[in-house]
């Protein structure tokens, strides 16, 4: 199964921001498969060594790359249905490391079925999340990959209140954890592109189910309405 889900991805599509040849997504492909089918400690430390050293990151350099978003649900795989405890391990390992690292100076955005010019890390961080009951059963490791997803927070907007020219009031569903407020947020319009504004979170009421009344204040209002996504605006200036 997880085979068949590397060779789905059009690797030869995801650019390569750096041009070297190791950055290649085509050698992620290619990890990813020998990671899969590593019988031994050291063919899985070897197949997790190349994700590490460019294409899916660039551990020394802290820097991930666009096919990371494209590697995480496969590795999300591997935690579930890894046939060896270090290949599961690997996998979360890897996963943790990239939502630590800074996405290339002009590509820290990617497509997804659900909105263009996503952040990276939240992108591979609403992976992460929908298979919660996985990591969750992975241990530790995997309940420390999710409260780092958490951080990574979506607010899909439901319904809006104009107050005033420069104040909203808005029912929306909340993924991740709640934050800290007041909050720069990144606004995605419908259906879900991204909009040149930020606006301000003053205020955010969650309850136990996801669903919040969230405080908006700024210029750019306009762009909000039933539909619309918010996400963390330093994500969105995440690069090198």
């Amino acid at each position: 199964m997880t085979l068949d889900a590397i060779d789905a991805v059009n690797w030869s599509a995801i650019p390569n921001p750096t041009w070297h040849q190791y950055d290649d997504p085509e050698r992620v492909a290619h990890a990813l498969r020998r990671l899969t089918l590593s019988t031994t400690a050291n063919e899985t430390g070897d197949a997790a060594s190349l994700l590490a050293g460019g294409g899916f990151i660039c551990s020394h350099a802290a820097m991930v790359f666009p096919a990371a978003y494209a590697a995480t649900p496969i590795l999300l795989d591997l935690v579930e249905h890894g046939r060896r405890p270090r290949i599961r391990d690997a996998a979360v390992g890897l996963l943790s490391d990239a939502l630590g690292c800074y996405p290339t100076a002009g590509h820290n955005r990617v497509d997804t079925p659900y909105g263009t010019g996503i952040p990276l890390c939240c992108a591979m961080a609403r992976h992460i999340r929908h298979r919660r009951s996985v990591l969750l059963a992975h241990g530790p490791s995997g309940k420390e990959l999710l409260a780092d997803a958490a951080l990574h927070w979506r607010l899909a907007i439901e319904e809006t209140e104009r107050r005033s020219g420069t104040e909203l009031i808005a029912l929306a569903v909340l993924e991740g954890s709640p934050f800290s407020t007041p909050a720069e947020a990144e606004t995605h319009t419908s259906p879900s592109t991204l909009a040149a504004a930020t606006v301000r979170i003053e205020d955010l009421t969650a309850d136990p189910t996801g669903a919040v009344s969230v405080h908006l204040s700024g210029t750019s209002l306009d762009a909000i309405s039933a539909g619309s996504t918010l996400y963390p605006a330093e994500c969105g200036r995440r690069e090198h």
